[in-house]
């Protein structure tokens, strides 16, 4: 009786990866991009070099991408940016446990420079970058209420998804083949009996 309930649960471990908490919490930098910007491009690879795991990139040429880049966007132009910086990419969400802590305008490829970033602290009061040097805007955690909403749940919906997660699929793997060895036991014992 026991015996298709365990199957049904091993299968289900083997093809699900069930995300618990923020997804934004499981990244540091959320990056809006161009696939035709060579600076884009290059923080990119410099990203996944460094920060692999770390880092999503939303291109703007997307729907999602675009629809949340421009919710950054009108966060910067309310708080004074030029359209000209505002419209730039590669823009840069620097996050710590999922909290905004900078916005970086630009190509900037420098680990110090993003390791000083996320060991700051969250004040509520997110700076903006041009390049490294800080610029005289800053940004507030309601401004960005809607941008963080709309990621958290793009992010969800990507890491919903089933995933290449080894040591769970063969914990799963393991859990069927010794479910589908106790089955066969069974019938055979109940067949020679």
């Amino acid at each position: 009786m026991w015996l298709p309930v365990i199957l049904l649960l091993c299968i289900i471990i083997v093809n699900t990866n069930v995300v618990v908490g923020s997804s934004l919490a499981n990244y540091n930098f959320i990056t809006f991009g161009s696939k035709t910007c060579p600076h884009c491009k290059n923080l990119h690879d410099f990203f996944s070099k460094n920060y692999q795991g770390r880092y999503y990139f939303l291109w703007v040429e997307d729907a999602d991408g675009s629809r949340l880049f421009y919710e950054l966007y009108k966060a910067e132009i309310n708080h004074g940016l030029s359209q000209d910086y505002a419209y730039a990419v590669p823009q840069t969400l620097v996050l710590r446990d999922g909290a905004p802590i900078a916005v970086v305008i630009g190509e900037v490829t420098d680990v110090k420079f993003w390791n000083q970033l996320t060991s700051s602290e969250v004040t509520g009061e997110i700076p903006v970058y041009l390049g490294s040097n800080k610029y005289g805007v800053v940004l507030s955690n309601e401004s960005l209420a809607n941008l963080l909403s709309d990621l958290e749940r793009v992010l969800q919906a990507q890491t919903s998804q089933p995933s290449n997660n080894a040591s769970l699929n063969l914990i799963g793997l393991g859990l069927v083949v010794v479910g589908v060895t106790i089955l066969v036991v069974y019938f055979v014992k109940r067949v020679i009996s």
